[in-house]
């Protein structure tokens, strides 16, 4: 083998490994500081009806100051609903199955509200792991529960993300995607909300309007979209 096309060979087999160091670096400072920003918002605590919201940042509210402002106090004011929130920002699906799904059964809940997958979209999930751990979540949740199961956003929206990292982040979010709207197919009382397909248009077209100031999360107007969507498909 010749010298050069060795050199062509090792720059080739160090792409990938450069695109995930990139990546990880664009949305960790994207997320910097969002945990505490997370822990000081606060949520509907009366009502007829206890919603459970699991998942990452964007259940959690991250780039809004205002707790009424996301997503889970827009959908829980229009139903009449008192919201627990065990979502954390940065969170994997597998965080979610491990360290939030085991209290949710005491909380007693009418309504459970999943919105996860960005994050495993940045961490480089495997597909089928995260299909598998999808399907223990929606196993293990309390039986007869209805469960609001949130997609994964356009991941190729965030004016954060720079391209070609952004196209990348888009293309892993829409297989990602796929599967959720699978599992929730394949599980009883499980429906799938669309959140790419509405929202992502708009955050795109405004991006200055749809996302916070970190170009990342969603604004207050983003999460009223975000809400939208979720009234669209749920009974309440």
């Amino acid at each position: 083998m010749s010298v050069r096309r060795r050199r062509l060979l090792l720059v080739a087999a160090s792409v990938p490994v450069v695109v995930v160091a990139v990546l990880g670096v664009e949305v960790e400072l994207a997320r910097r500081g969002d945990r505490l920003a997370a822990a000081d918002l606060s949520f509907p605590a009366e009502g007829p009806r206890t919603a459970v919201w699991l998942g990452d940042s964007t259940a959690a509210g991250v780039g809004v100051t205002d707790g009424d402002d996301a997503v889970a106090s827009v959908v829980g004011r229009s139903l009449g609903q008192r919201v627990e929130m065990l979502a954390v920002s940065g969170a994997t699906l597998a965080e979610v199955v491990d360290e939030q799904l085991p209290a949710v059964a005491a909380l007693r809940p009418d309504v459970v509200y999943v919105s996860v997958g960005a994050n495993d979209v940045t961490h480089l999930t495997k597909v089928g792991d995260f299909e598998r751990r999808y399907g223990e979540l929606l196993d293990a949740l309390p039986a007869g529960v209805p469960v609001q199961v949130l997609g994964v956003p356009d991941m190729g929206a965030p004016p954060r993300l720079l391209q070609p990292l952004r196209a990348i982040a888009g293309w892993r979010g829409r297989r990602l995607d796929g599967v959720v709207r699978r599992a929730a197919a394949e599980h009883d009382g499980a429906t799938y909300v669309d959140i790419a397909g509405p929202t992502g248009p708009p955050f795109r077209r405004d991006p200055d309007r749809y996302f916070a100031d970190d170009g990342y999360h969603p604004s207050a107007a983003g999460y009223r979209l975000w809400a939208d969507a979720v009234l669209a498909t749920t009974a309440g």
